[in-house]
């Protein structure tokens, strides 16, 4: 089979998503792009539209945290292994230097470890296994950036939703699986069509799942199953 059409289109998919979303919102245009793969940067940068925006291409953490201190940045994409260490620290530094961040961590599946995984706290993380997927997890990942709430492509649900077995073991079969919907970034009328269900009875489950685990919302959902409460109840 000849790949080369569909991840073409794809790509362009990708770009009209991004840049669609970019424009219409206000977050600041400039971008920052980290990791320790110089021929991964060299190829994300090929793949930006207006490289104007850039601010820098960087390989180690300390690197772009003092470029997101002395310049205003509005997107941040970090893979998990730097030169320095993790992805996930310096977005989590990063946000606390500049808290409207918006940011992706890329998990390269080659490099991490289940356990290791579990601890991180990035609000929006696609796996390397998702490249080309159908399901298109790179375009819900900017788009969730974008909208500043909590995504987790595809391939990683299954390692990571099971984290919290005190939080899960309750958990219905039916309530298991519309969370993982939530990680995949579903709407309640997606996620029926998934589970194969009606949507009033997805939204009951959806709303069954939220009073079980005490929260208000999905993303908050998604924090406590991933174990981290980065958010105060409101």
């Amino acid at each position: 089979m000849d790949l080369l059409p569909r991840l073409r289109q794809n790509y362009w998919r990708l770009k009209r998503v991004t840049i669609d979303g970019w424009l219409r919102s206000e977050i600041e245009r400039h971008s920052v792009i980290v990791s320790n793969n110089k021929l991964f940067l060299s190829m994300m940068y090929g793949c930006v539209t207006y490289k104007r925006y850039v601010r820098g291409l960087f390989t180690t953490g300390e690197e772009a945290l003092a470029c997101i201190r002395d310049n205003n940045v509005g997107f941040l994409m970090s893979t998990i292994d730097l030169e320095d260490g993790s992805g996930d620290g310096l977005i989590a530094l990063a946000r606390l230097i500049q808290p409207s961040l918006r940011c992706v961590l890329i998990a390269d599946h080659h490099y991490f470890r289940r356990e290791d995984a579990l601890k991180w706290r990035s609000p929006v993380i696609v796996s390397s296994l998702d490249f080309g997927d159908e399901s298109e997890p790179w375009n819900q990942a900017m788009v969730a950036a974008i909208a500043n709430t909590t995504y987790r492509s595809p391939s990683l649900p299954n390692c990571l939703l099971t984290v919290d077995e005190k939080s899960t073991r309750k958990l219905l079969p039916r309530e298991r699986q519309m969370l993982e919907c939530f990680a995949l970034g579903l709407t309640n009328a997606q996620a029926a069509e998934r589970l194969n269900l009606s949507p009033q009875t997805t939204k009951t489950y959806s709303k069954n799942l939220l009073a079980k685990l005490g929260v208000k919302n999905r993303q908050l959902a998604l924090l406590k199953v991933f174990g981290k409460q980065l958010l105060a109840p409101s």
